[in-house]
């Protein structure tokens, strides 16, 4: 049996469970919920790129193109989510290919800074077009067109599922092995007859395609968009902190760290809900010391911990065969 079946029929059920729990759940854990699915597809998204060396701050700009392009759309002709869906994913990838080309020759921080231009412009942009974004004031999504919560938050998180999934596939691929030769170096990537910038394009084209569509989620959950919510600069921050709370560069870093962030944010939000500052402030010490003490993420520490536990099981027997040699 191949080894990527065993792990794609585990994706499948973890994302087929992830779907169910949004489906049964209360109306006040359907909120979590969705918030847990957008942090996940998003961090996914990032990692998808961080594997390849490229280390973005453009979430948030594909995120911000995605639901502007499904908002405007509903807004002025009455599409449905459905409808906008091909739209709002084009949308991504486009800006992903864009980015791509312009930012073929950088690398590292330049990459990083010029991608953050990139978002910090389309916001810009956002303001300066009134007539077609709402400017300022926003943009609303007509209750007409759009479902119920828990129905969307559904659909984030079987979005969440496939994106995990599609992830999973990929690992096993050529494309998988070529991003992580490009993480090495792209020069070394050349020596292995690899053309960086043909992987840097499916890389940001996918990733800005995954991002988008849960931006126009987003849009639909909250029924509103305007350029600070849109194109604000914790999305893309929040999509960075996840992949590398839970493990970065690995499949299932993205989704562990998400929902351990969310969680993070929810119960510090809660247990000092009459001091937001202070609920702010441990939440941010807490992701210190977990960066700190687990350098790997969450996954690095459970592989750690098993393979510990793993030798220490095989000394027990073999502790055990002597002495019971010993004893015959």
């Amino acid at each position: 049996m191949p080894r990527s079946i065993p792990s794609v029929i585990f994706a499948c059920v973890v994302a087929a469970v992830w779907v169910a729990g949004a489906y049964l759940c209360s109306p006040g854990i359907s909120d979590l919920m969705f918030r847990a699915s957008a942090l996940i597809v998003l961090a996914i998204s990032w990692n998808l790129m961080a594997n390849a060396g490229l280390i973005s701050l453009a979430q948030a700009s594909f995120s911000g193109v995605g639901g502007y392009a499904g908002a405007i759309l509903a807004h002025n002709w009455g599409l449905s989510l459905i409808s906008v869906l091909p739209f709002a994913i084009g949308a991504g990838a486009l800006l992903g290919v864009f980015l791509a080309v312009t930012t073929g020759r950088l690398s590292g921080l330049f990459f990083a800074i010029a991608t953050l231009a990139a978002s910090e412009g389309l916001r810009v942009i956002a303001l300066m077009v009134p007539a077609l974004t709402g400017g300022a004031q926003g943009i609303y999504v007509p209750q007409a067109v759009r479902y119920d919560l828990q129905t969307i938050s559904v659909a984030a998180a079987a979005l969440a599922g496939l994106c995990l999934v599609m992830t999973v596939l990929l690992s096993f691929t050529r494309f998988h092995y070529a991003c992580r030769a490009m993480r090495n170096g792209e020069s070394t990537a050349k020596m292995l007859g690899l053309d960086p910038g043909y992987y840097r394009l499916r890389a940001l084209a996918l990733s800005g395609a995954m991002a988008a569509c849960m931006g126009l989620l987003s849009a639909w959950y909250a029924g509103f968009l305007d350029p600070r919510i849109a194109f604000s600069l914790q999305v893309t921050l929040v999509a960075q902190i996840a992949p590398i709370l839970g493990g970065i560069y690995t499949v299932a870093g993205p989704v562990i760290g998400a929902i351990a962030l969310t969680g993070i944010t929810e119960l510090t939000r809660l247990g000092f809900n009459s001091n937001e500052a202070f609920g702010q402030m441990l939440y941010g010490v807490i992701l210190v010391v977990c960066v700190l003490q687990m350098p790997r993420g969450i996954y690095g520490a459970c592989e750690q911990v098993t393979a510990r536990a793993g030798r220490y099981w095989q000394g027990w027997r073999r502790a055990r065969g002597v002495t019971a040699g010993a004893d015959s």
